[in-house]
């Protein structure tokens, strides 16, 4: 700041500002201010580094800049110190720079600030509070439908429908205030002055604003007699009275997801396996795919908005901060509402609440639909430039009348939702246009989907291939399924050619913002999604890793087949190549290995020796002793058998080098499931001789990194390599004979004298244990 030409007396820091609503009350402060002739001018607040940038941060610091002094502070600052955002408090024009003190001191001249009113003040402070009080907005949502369902007589399954309309009153009572027609009458001052001056309940006052709205925003309901069926007049008072300190526009996201989390998550799914998209996926997804000004863009499955939203959003933002005069850009504005936002979604309350969330935004619902995407004709074809969606996946749809009108339907009695939402999309985009759609990632990589592969790049070029963790859409939901997201450009029949990308964009991400495979949301620091987006702003060859260990890369479109579509497959491909400028050789493990597993059942009253997974070293294989148990003390009704000698691959958890070299023992050796017994094939590239260069050659890094890759499970540390992916699609480089010679009796002959002088250790451990009266054997030692 020193060098932007402020001194310190121009700071003051951590000033704090207490905001009150009715009975709501909380303080928020500032963490840094520039005041210019004793008045703030500019304010900062500062995230930590790794916390990236949210549209509700910049609202944040934008409602303090408003409401620090009068007139408002001109700017306020949104940085984690990686990037900045700077807003013009009057015009909504965003920068990317702090200005200097000169640039200050001549925008505070040219500038004719506004001053806020009471009225409007007092949404800032909603708005604040809002932001600052999201647990306690959960509360109260809660309480709401506790309310409405306990005291209104309102069941589980209409409460939600209720809630909506109450919610529409809010956002048009909102929305008048914005645009200056009059106070908030969504208070109980309003509501009670009413009721007793026209001799009536409070909730006649307030069906009449619900009837306002309805005639503000005509085609809301499909029903136009649509009413309040809340008819307990306490009820209604006390939700309004609850609902009255916070502010929903701008602040949305918030209500939607405790709105969703509160009333919907646990009944949605119902016929459609339909789950809320986190915000991190969706601002992901916008930004990446970066829609322009004028674009027309579509969710077909739009749920309660979340893509429309911030596509409009983000395209809005666009607008302000073109050159355009005031005129211009209010004709774009409104053009963008009227023509560029499309949605279409099967659940009827679910389409409301789409249209509601848009009011909060800006309007935009025009072109809003409900019912069946697949057989609606409300859509037009080649029409959209940006598709943004997550579909409903894993449900069969055998409408056969309708799948009749389906490339990849055609003479099925079923096929899936997700593969058909893929080609109505396709249809329904401009040549050129591009789809960027949430998907179960099992349709890019598995075998038995490979005709929907090349059904897909016959259709389309693959703009992105995005690998999501497992349990991303838990916390939505309950949907285990491991998750991907893939960018695709629809092809021009007459000029494939026409808007071909030359690159493919790979990520696999570790973390996405919040805790993946909880049952409750919880945010957190941690996003590759924004490493990535970083990363994409240029081409550059290798891989790039992320503090969290996810990777991202660039792979030429002329690489791409249906093989395999995913980004773990292709990020190997990468690796892969700059193996081959490495090593001579380097081939599959399946042209010099296999696995050959012997399930042995387990008997009660058979002595083994159980080899577990924690016996062998993480970090080099090693193995210091075996313990012998009988069957009745092994819960697993049937295991592995392992000979000495054998070697053995630990499959889970594949980051670790759990190769070890089986021991020898007396009597039945057994192993965990979880564990492969590896057998040298016969080959041209490794001798029998020298088979136990396998320990090393699995154990390397750039070999370890690919099992990772190819891996599925629950978490990082359940993960586990499935034998077709291990053997066909892990390549490992072969050393020269000299070396293999090397490397494999090195192993063998150390791998036995640490297990040697492990026993010999343990014998003498015990031993010395039992001389000081202690009782136990060697048998009940896992390890040293």
């Amino acid at each position: 700041m020193k060098e932007l030409g402020y001194s310190e007396e121009d700071f003051r820091y951590e000033n704090p500002i207490e905001v009150v609503i009715g009975s709501k009350k909380t303080t928020v402060y500032s963490d840094i201010e520039i005041l210019i002739n004793n008045r703030v001018e500019l304010v900062i607040d500062v995230k930590k580094p790794t916390k990236s940038l949210t549209e509700k941060d910049i609202l944040q610091s934008t409602s303090y800049a408003k409401l620090i002094s009068t007139p408002s502070a001109l700017y306020s600052v949104t940085t984690n110190g990686i990037d900045c955002v700077v807003s013009n408090v009057f015009t909504g024009i965003r920068g990317l720079e702090i200005p200097t003190k000169a640039q200050l001191l001549r925008d505070i001249d040219r500038t004719k600030k506004k001053t806020f009113n009471e009225v409007e003040k007092r949404e800032i402070r909603s708005v604040l509070l809002t932001l600052l009080e999201p647990n306690e907005l959960y509360k109260v949502i809660n309480r709401s439908k506790d309310v409405i369902e306990k005291k209104g007589l309102i069941r589980t399954d209409q409460s939600f429908r209720e809630m909506t309309k109450i919610l529409l009153v809010k956002m048009n009572e909102e929305r008048r205030v914005k645009v200056g027609q009059g106070s908030n009458r969504f208070t109980i001052e309003y509501l009670s002055a009413n009721a007793l001056h026209n001799e009536t309940t409070e909730i006649e006052i307030f069906k009449n604003l619900f009837n306002d709205a309805k005639t503000k925003y005509p085609g809301i309901y499909t029903n136009e007699d649509e009413s309040l069926s809340i008819t307990d007049n306490d009820c209604l008072v006390e939700v309004v009275k609850n609902l009255e300190p916070f502010s929903f526009l701008g602040t949305g996201d918030d209500i939607k997801g405790a709105v969703y989390e509160i009333f919907l998550k646990s009944t949605l799914r119902g016929d459609f396996d339909q789950y809320f998209t986190p915000r991190e996926i969706v601002d992901f997804i916008v930004k990446f795919a970066d829609p322009e000004i004028g674009d027309v863009f579509l969710d077909p499955a739009c749920g309660s908005g979340g893509f429309l939203i911030q596509t409009f959003n983000y395209v809005n933002q666009k607008i302000i901060n073109s050159p355009d005069s005031e005129k211009e850009s209010k004709k774009k504005f409104d053009d963008s509402i009227d023509k560029s936002i499309w949605g279409h979604e099967a659940d009827y309350d679910l389409h409301v609440l789409a249209k509601i969330n848009l009011i909060m935004h800006g309007d935009g619902w025009n072109n809003i639909y409900q019912g069946d995407t697949l057989s609606s004709n409300k859509l037009p074809t080649d029409h959209f430039d940006y598709i943004l969606t997550n579909p409903p996946f894993t449900i069969k749809y055998d409408f056969e009348k309708i799948l009749s009108q389906y490339e990849l339907g055609i003479g099925k009695k079923s096929e899936e939702l997700d593969i058909l939402f893929v080609e109505k999309s396709l249809k329904l985009l401009k040549p050129g246009g591009d789809l960027f759609i949430v998907l179960p990632e099992g349709l890019l990589n598995n075998k038995v989907y490979r005709y929907f592969r090349r059904w897909l790049l016959e259709k389309a070029y693959l703009l992105c291939s995005i690998s999501l963790p497992e349990g991303a859409f838990i916390p939505f939901g309950g949907s285990v399924s491991k998750t991907c997201i893939i960018g695709l450009r629809k092809k021009d029949k007459s000029n494939p050619q026409f808007n071909k990308p030359n690159f493919v964009f790979l990520g696999r991400s570790v973390e996405v913002g919040y805790e993946t495979g909880k049952k409750m949301y919880k945010p957190n620091d941690k996003n590759d999604l924004d490493f990535f987006l970083r990363q994409s702003e240029e081409i550059f060859e290798n891989i790039r890793v992320s503090e969290n260990e996810g990777e991202c890369g660039w792979i030429s479109q002329d690489l791409i087949n249906d093989y395999r579509i995913d980004a773990n497959y292709l990020l190997n491909m990468i690796d892969r190549k700059q193996l081959q400028n490495k090593f001579e050789n380097l081939v599959p493990l399946s042209e010099i290995c296999s696995v050959e597993n012997i399930p042995y059942p387990i008997l009660d009253t058979t002595i083994y020796n159980y080899l577990e997974v924690p016996d062998i070293s993480s970090e080099t294989g090693t193995v210091s002793n075996i313990r012998k148990l009988s069957g009745k003390e092994i819960t697993a009704d049937s295991l592995h058998l392992f000979h000495p000698d054998d070697i053995l691959f630990t499959r889970i958890n594949p980051r670790k080098s759990r190769v070890t070299i089986a021991p020898p023992i007396d009597g039945i050796g057994v192993v965990s499931k979880e564990v492969y017994r590896i057998v040298l094939i016969e080959n041209d590239y490794i001798k029998p001789k020298n088979k136990y260069v396998l320990l090393s050659i699995l154990q390397a890094e750039h070999v370890k990194n690919q099992i990772v890759r190819l891996s599925t499970g629950s978490s990082s540390s359940r993960a586990r390599v499935q034998i077709d992916d291990l053997l066909n699609d892990v390549y490992v480089p072969i050393p020269n004979e000299k070396d293999q010679e090397k490397i494999s009796s090195s192993n063998y002959e150390m791998m036995k004298a640490y297990w040697d002088i492990s026993q010999r250790y343990l014998n003498v451990f015990v031993e010395n244990q039992k001389i000081l009266g202690s009782n136990f054997s060697k048998e009940d030692i896992r390890s040293l």
